[in-house]
């Protein structure tokens, strides 16, 4: 909706204004004291009323006493364009509505076009100024929950006023240990009027027994109903349930897993850390190894008897010497490889196909589709239902008005009878008529004494044909009465046989629309067919089709990744071997087949050849060198199996296999831990305690269908005992007859009546209370978090990514800053405040948008915001313009970059 002009009669200081053209981004600039509020509070008025004499609202009357009030021209309203008009008359003003074609409507029309909304929540989310953001830190969960039933039922947030009245009204009423509400009172007065009442009939013990039986089966009859009623709600309870298996299903499973899960004590990034510690601990241990050969062949100081040996293959076995570090490297990698995948292909089965996001896409539009499928074959049985039971009454009130209804034989005779009589009167009456009016003539023609005297005789005679006419016998009287009965009779027959017509065609739809809901639901269990032929599934699709299809999706994965495993460990394995072979090629002068044996041999026989060519004088200098370096590398060794034993005692295993068998243990159960919190949010704990009490989805459906055959049998008795009370009654009727009897018996039963109208007023307002908090849960379970959601998103736009989360804890807003920082709004700045609160405003906005498409109204609300701020906000608000209309009002020079000079108004 679009305010598109506005025409000022006289408001405030304001008096034959007029503002047309008003744009989808308009801003209207003035100095202090120009009447921007002024303008605003008009928009208020004319929309919601003028403020009452009782109200805080200044009513803004003209001063010199002119005309108060004005006109809005609206476009784009559900009526199309509308000229709303109102001024002054009753307390909140005369309201006529001008509507394109011509046509003129009141006030009560006016809810048609702006939607079932009130000023208070109008101002609370439209329409607001600097003071209305500065009280965000005050919003508490009760205000989220008003405004969003305020925007989402008739009535505003009257509704929860309404659930406050119903309460004081069933507590005026009744009190269970109460004396002066009045059905405490009336029981007083019925029980001392019906002590007198038995009293007088004690002497008829047939009376006794039929009130006794009267007063049980109206028992029977009260606790039927209570019991009926239970059962309704037990019913929409198994409805609700049966939605729920499947998320429940899947949780009970997850939970099962997690059950035995210990806390997590595994060192964060462990296996990275072990391979490091590996690889260090395999470089010192090398490295002594080294050191203790070089020390001995220092100390031998034999002759090198292979001397040929590494003279001719010097470049080869320095090549090998060089790369056996990064042998053992590849040596490492190729282990872990082979475990990972070892523990890949313990749990995982065979699956023909690769799972992918397309089957992920095709799995949740199933599942949005069984939802859709369920859901709408409730609503369609539930109003065939109805329907039928409305067909059902139809035909009874026909069945009853035939019984007394004349045949078409019949009623026409009796109709030909009464016209024929009814023709002399009428010829009478046109002649008494025609003899009056010539009279008229001749005086208006003559206009003498004369003529006045011939209209008077002429008006005797009118007179008495007159009534001679209206004197119809008696027996005609009686065969007029009862042809007008039946004429009566037949009027409200055809009635109801068009009703019958009408809802024959309702029942045809209803079934033609269920025959589309079958098809649709053929095609749901085709789709889930084609998916398990698909995958190669060899089940039939079952309730539990979910489960069958993510244990596949897992084994998938698991197979996914134990290949991509298998081809990063192919060219370490080639290159392992092209190691081995161009080792095995050298041919090297020593028995053992161990290659950590054979490269220790070539480098202390490489070491020793080129050292033998030194002089002797040298080698005192490096066996000093050789022993120091053996000791630091000692210690280094120590320090790294400290480290790995310190790792291993914190993960709590034995052995580094135990080791890498708990690292993917522990990333195992991340996955379900992270699976298991986002079902426990669709999940609620009473939900979840009331499905833990069924074992499967068919005992809910076999309850369902059980609650049902009890409906059915309470209803039947119920009928059963209305016909016998009808009975009772005829019999005690009969019976009670006789003077003071009779009145003691009138006073009783007039005592209950009142006590029975009293009792049905604090049902009937018991039950609304019972809808009413009914109808608010709903629209808070439903709203809440949606707004919540749209908030954060907007908090973050405007924050610049600082704050990422907006949320309820303790009955209070608080939002999250990107460093996990919980902050409640007045810890923040008054401009972030101020952020805060417009992205809450924007998000109740999106969220009612469908059905209250309003336009927003700003009187100065960013004045605490610096120029980044600014920028934001009025991005924001550009984009916002392409859904709801923005009016902005404001007194200062710099927000005018933000508009082109078509959509600023000066005051």
């Amino acid at each position: 909706m679009r305010i598109t002009s506005i025409d000022i009669v006289g408001y405030g200081k304001w008096s034959d204004a007029h503002f047309n053209h008003i744009s989808d981004f308009q801003v209207i600039f003035g100095e202090n004291e120009a009447g921007k509020s002024t303008i605003m509070a008009f928009i208020h008025s004319i929309l919601f009323g003028f403020p009452t004499r009782q109200q805080s609202i200044p009513r803004m009357e003209p001063k010199n006493g002119g005309p108060y009030g004005g006109r809005l021209t609206l476009e784009d309203t559900p009526m199309g364009k509308v000229i709303v008009e109102r001024l002054k008359g009753k307390a909140t003003g005369d309201v006529r509505i001008y509507y394109g074609d011509g046509q003129v409507a009141g006030e009560e029309k006016l809810t048609e076009i702006i939607g079932e909304i009130d000023r208070n929540t109008f101002e609370a989310i439209f329409s607001f100024d600097i003071h209305g953001l500065q009280n965000i830190h005050q919003w508490k969960k009760k205000e989220f929950e008003r405004y969003l039933l305020a925007t989402g039922t008739t009535g505003s947030d009257a509704l929860l006023k309404t659930a406050e009245i119903l309460q004081k009204k069933l507590e005026a009423l009744f009190k269970p240990s109460g004396r002066n509400p009045a059905i405490n009172q009336q029981l007083k007065k019925v029980k001392d009027s019906q002590l007198a009442f038995q009293e007088a009939k004690k002497q008829n013990a047939k009376y006794e027994l039929l009130l006794v039986g009267k007063e049980e089966e109206r028992a029977r009859q009260t606790e039927l109903q209570e019991e009926k009623t239970a059962i309704r709600v037990e019913l929409d309870t198994l409805n609700t349930l049966l939605d729920l298996w499947p998320i429940y299903q899947e949780w009970k499973a997850l939970s099962e897993k997690a059950v035995p899960l210990t806390e997590a004590t595994f060192p964060p990034d462990g296996i990275i850390r072990l391979e490091h510690l590996q690889l260090r601990e395999k470089e010192w241990q090398n490295q002594l190894i080294q050191l203790e050969e070089r020390q001995k062949n220092l100390i031998n100081k034999n002759n090198f008897e292979h001397a040929a040996f590494f003279a001719e293959n010097e470049a080869e076995i320095t090549y090998l010497i060089e790369t056996y570090g990064a042998y053992n490297e590849r040596e490492l990698q190729q282990k872990s490889l082979e475990k990972e995948i070892k523990y890949y292909q313990t749990d995982a089965k065979q699956t023909p196909m690769k799972w992918t996001k397309e089957l992920d896409q095709k799995v949740l539009r199933i599942k949005e589709l069984e939802q859709i499928n369920k859901q709408q074959q409730h609503d369609i049985q539930l109003e065939l239902k109805l329907t039928q039971e409305s067909e059902e009454k139809l035909q009874q009130k026909i069945d009853k008005i035939e019984t007394n209804m004349w045949d078409n034989k019949r009623f026409q005779q009796e109709k030909e009878k009464i016209n024929s009589k009814e023709k002399t009167p009428v010829t009478k009456s046109i002649v008494a008529v025609g003899i009056f009016l010539a009279a008229l003539v001749v005086l208006v023609i003559f206009q003498s004494i004369w003529s006045v005297a011939v209209v008077f005789l002429a008006a005797l005679i009118s007179v008495y044909l007159l009534v001679l006419t209206k004197t119809p016998a008696p027996s005609s009287n009686q065969q007029i009465l009862a042809f007008l009965e039946q004429q009566k009779i037949r009027q409200e027959w055809q009635q109801l046989l068009s009703e019958m017509d009408i809802i024959a065609s309702q029942i045809a739809q209803l079934e033609e629309r269920q025959s589309r809901i079958n098809k649709s639901q053929y095609d749901y269990q085709s789709e889930l067919n084609h998916l398990f032929d698909t995958l190669a599934i060899n089940e039939l699709p079952d309730e539990n089709w979910e489960a069958i299809v993510q244990t596949y999706k897992e084994h998938s994965e698991k197979n996914q990744l134990a290949a991509e495993l298998t081809l990063k460990l192919e060219p370490l394995a080639e290159k392992q071997h092209s190691y081995q072979l161009r080792l095995e090629k050298l041919d090297a002068p020593i028995e053992s087949a161990n290659i950590e044996e054979k490269i220790s041999f070539l480098r202390q026989g490489l070491l020793y050849y080129r050292n033998n060519l030194t002089e002797n004088a040298k080698l005192a200098e490096k066996m000093e060198q050789v022993t120091m370096q053996l000791n630091l590398v000692k210690q280094d060794l120590l320090l790294v199996k400290k480290e790995k034993a310190d790792l291993l005692e914190q993960a709590k295993v034995n052995n580094e296999d135990e080791f890498r068998v708990a690292a993917m243990r522990v990333k195992q159960e991340q996955q379900w831990r992270e699976r298991l919190i986002l079902l426990e949010a669709q999940l609620e704990p009473d939900k979840r305690l009331a499905l833990s009490q069924f074992s499967a989805q068919e005992v809910i459906k076999e309850k369902e269908l059980q609650l049902e055959e009890k409906l059915r049998k309470i209803e039947l008795e119920q009928e059963n005992i209305h016909a016998s009370l009808a009975a009772k009654n005829h019999e005690i009727a009969t019976l009670e007859e006789g003077g003071t009897f009779a009145a003691l018996m009138q006073d009783f039963y007039s005592e209950k009546s009142k006590l029975q109208q009293m009792t049905r007023e604090w049902t009937e307002t018991k039950l609304a209370l019972q809808i009413l908090q009914e109808t608010m849960r709903s629209l808070q379970e439903g709203k809440l978090p949606k707004t919540l959601a749209l908030a954060t998103d907007y908090f973050n736009h405007l924050t610049n990514g600082n704050y990422t989360k907006v949320y309820l804890q303790e009955n209070r807003i608080q939002v999250e800053s990107k460093e996990v920082i919980s902050f409640f709004p007045e810890e923040l700045s008054q401009a972030t405040k101020e952020q805060l609160y417009l992205a809450i405003r924007f998000a109740l906005i999106d969220v009612i948008h469908k059905d209250f498409p309003l336009p927003i109204i700003i009187d100065d609300g960013f004045v605490h915001f610096d120029s980044a701020r600014m920028v934001q906000m009025m991005q924001l608000l550009q984009k916002r313009k392409s859904t709801n209309q923005v009016i902005f009002f404001t007194c200062h020079q710099e927000t005018r970059k933000f508009f082109s000079s078509e959509d600023i108004r000066v005051l």
